[in-house]
């Protein structure tokens, strides 16, 4: 009997631990860090990444060499550009998770991962995509985008959150905020494309992963977005968190709708007391959540004591506790 077999017969914290190290070293090859691939880039290779969207701006991609798909190297300055993973998306997440540093309360029910991105030349910034299902169709979808650290603030290769965008808004509140931050609350109609990935700042880069993986969605689905940015005392920098959410008006566990196409236009909406009501519902549940996003993101919230967290009950929830009807 040699030496290394009557260790291993005698020493079980000894054998446990070697299991362990080789375990671990294996995930790391498997699901290394970003600044690991950054520092090692060979790694690279052997990663389990889903592939990254196209954003659509050629001009910042064609300053990464092949195709814009590589990491962005230390010395780079693009916000855009980073890696996309995609985690078991089996995997139940329900109240409040962590981001970047942060809490991030999730809306009643049970919540699904499907897309994780790191953006900029260290992971700056972190995307996530979560889906919620009744009976396997799609209810609601999250797209929520944070800084983990300062970011430049007059970049053009920084994503600059805004609360002035026009196309589509059917509402739109700015919310009271101390100097040098800013917090609105806007909704829209949105439609999930049929065509290629939008850019990642867009909740249709959500839809078309959700396409992908053949998630059955509504025709259409009205989007609440929360918009939080902070500025440096200096002004140079920022930190941000957004989220956007799109909501099924669609009857529970179906993608059935009972109004028409066009009564989700900004003119139809008027004229469709269902229309106009699930958007007027998303508005107010909109104003409701905003200031649980703002603890979250002070990281002041608690774990729920009740079965639903106050308030995070949305128009398009149509279960019971936080399961859905079955």
């Amino acid at each position: 009997m040699s030496a290394f077999t009557r260790l291993w017969r005698r020493a079980p914290l000894w054998r446990l631990s070697l299991i362990g190290m080789v375990a671990c070293g294996g995930l790391t090859a498997l699901y290394p860090p970003h600044w690991l691939v950054n520092l090692y880039p060979p790694i690279g290779k052997l990663v389990h990444h889903a592939p990254p969207a196209s954003s659509g701006e050629g001009e910042e991609q064609g300053s990464a060499g092949d195709g814009g798909s590589a990491p962005a190297s230390g010395g780079s300055n693009d916000y855009r550009s980073g890696q996309a993973a995609a985690p078991p998306i089996d995997a139940d997440l329900r109240d409040v998770i962590p981001l970047a540093g942060r809490q991030f309360p999730l809306p009643v029910g049970i919540w699904h991962p499907v897309l994780t991105e790191q953006n900029g030349p260290h992971g700056e910034i972190v995307s996530n995509v979560y889906v919620r299902t009744d009976r396997g169709v799609v209810t609601g979808v999250i797209l929520v985008r944070a800084t983990t650290v300062s970011i430049p603030a007059n970049l053009s290769s920084v994503p600059h959150p805004s609360c002035d965008r026009e196309e589509g808004i059917l509402f739109r509140r700015v919310l009271p905020s101390p100097p040098g931050t800013t917090e609105c609350v806007m909704t829209n109609v949105t439609q999930p494309p049929m065509g290629e990935a939008a850019s990642r700042e867009d909740i249709d880069w959500a839809f078309h992963r959700l396409v992908l993986l053949g998630f059955p969605m509504p025709p259409v689905l009205v989007q609440g977005i929360w918009v939080h940015t902070v500025r440096d005392p200096t002004g140079d920098g920022q930190n941000f968190e957004t989220m956007a959410i799109a909501l099924s008006p669609a009857d529970p566990g179906t993608t059935h709708i009972k109004a028409s196409m066009d009564d989700w236009t900004p003119e139809g909406i008027g004229a469709s007391p269902f229309a106009g009501r699930f958007v007027n519902d998303v508005n107010n549940w909109m104003l409701k959540w905003a200031p649980v996003l703002q603890q979250g993101y002070q990281g002041k919230l608690q774990p729920s004591t009740e079965t639903v967290r106050p308030g995070s009950a949305d128009p398009a929830w149509h279960g019971t506790g936080d399961r859905p009807p079955t």
